[in-house]
């Protein structure tokens, strides 16, 4: 019970500073799997870093060992479970933030969800294999902004993006950028879309090498082609 509570305290406090686990341990002199350790209830720090532990995250070690400031109404980490995943979460009414315990080798969360409610909460990141969030940076990337390997939001950048504004090597977007482009303003190698850029273009206005318009007075490029 108390290496739960311990461990809950030390991601609260550590969350409200800004810190990542490596920060932390670099603070204390330890590694960031230590404290990934400690906040996962696998093992307590050694009672002589407590009071190092303590001052780096702001608190003293009374503290730090009773949790004073959660128990003025502060939010605690919950276990729960999402999409299969075990992990921790915290909701507050500004925002709602969900790590998995499960990490790669470079302590990344296999799925970190970061959703900021408020205004001042709109950056809200997450950063993980899945990142689902404000401000999402993940293999798959699920968000306002959004980077990945496969990325969807409102502005996404990746290999396969897709978005209002879209940025990828395959791009699907209102406006689409990418060596292949599909959208209503594309830009790309291949481009499709409403008014269409690319050195293949095909599109109600199209501009490129090979350029395809449903009218010769809309194509542009060395090789026009009418549908």
């Amino acid at each position: 019970m108390f290496k739960r509570m311990l461990g809950d305290t030390i991601y609260r406090l550590r969350k409200e500073k800004g810190m990542s686990q490596a920060e932390l341990g670099e603070l204390v002199g330890v590694s960031n799997k230590a404290v990934s350790k400690w906040e996962t209830y696998e093992a307590n720090p050694d009672i002589t870093l407590l009071p190092l532990l303590a001052q780096s995250l702001g608190v003293t070690t009374d503290e730090l060992l009773t949790d004073i400031k959660a128990e003025k109404g502060d939010p605690k980490p919950k276990e729960t479970r999402v999409l299969g995943m075990q992990g921790t979460v915290i909701e507050t009414p500004g925002e709602y933030e969900f790590i998995s315990y499960k990490r790669t080798k470079k302590d990344l969360p296999y799925m970190h969800i970061h959703i900021g409610k408020q205004i001042q909460t709109i950056n809200a990141k997450a950063r993980g294999v899945i990142a689902i969030g404000n401000n999402a940076k993940g293999i798959i990337s699920i968000g306002l902004f959004c980077i990945g390997i496969i990325s969807l939001g409102m502005l996404s950048v990746g290999i396969l993006a897709f978005g209002v504004f879209a940025v990828g090597l395959a791009s699907i977007a209102t406006i689409a950028f990418g060596g292949i482009a599909i959208g209503s303003i594309s830009i790309g190698l291949v481009s499709f879309g409403g008014v269409s850029i690319g050195v293949l273009s095909y599109g109600a206005v199209s501009i490129g090498y090979y350029a395809h318009a449903s009218s010769e007075k809309y194509a542009f490029g060395k090789y026009i082609f009418i549908r």
